[in-house]
């Protein structure tokens, strides 16, 4: 019997083919986690941003009896107010699509004066520079 110390080159060709396969698979689960991390973070903050926005349009439905929603279709971008537009509506990182009416939200551009005595009906699309969508719609009235 030979004193046999070491590997053979067989043994170590194994060994590195074994290795390559295991940190693919551990390579391919990671990045599409990754993916789906970032994905799903993505839409978490859109979700936020869409509700700032409606908690926005909110407080001022409640608070003011006549406020102005100022939406600009080129640019995708609103802006809230009472006499004039003063406050941004969402995040320069999202464009926006707002509809808004008293029974069926409705599409506009330019300013649209609402009455708070009446509820309000409100669909809002958000996209961000990845083209992922929210989109959101809700009814505000006065209690």
């Amino acid at each position: 019997m030979k004193d046999e110390r070491g590997l053979t080159l067989y043994e170590l060709l194994a060994a590195i083919s074994i290795l390559m396969v295991a940190s693919a698979l551990i390579y391919g689960v990671f990045f599409g986690f990754n993916k789906n991390y970032n994905q799903i973070s993505a839409k978490n903050n859109m979700d936020q941003a869409a509700n700032v926005i409606i908690a926005t349009i909110k407080q001022y439905h409640l608070k003011y009896d006549e406020y102005i929603i100022d939406y600009n279709a080129a640019t995708q971008s609103a802006q809230i107010g009472v006499a004039t537009s003063e406050q941004i509506l969402g995040d320069a990182r999202y464009s926006l699509q707002i509809k808004a009416g008293i029974d069926e939200p409705e599409s506009f551009t330019g300013e649209k004066v609402i009455d708070s005595n009446s509820p309000i009906s409100i669909h809002l699309i958000i996209k961000d520079e990845t083209g992922q969508t929210h989109e959101m719609e809700t009814m505000i009235k006065r209690y």
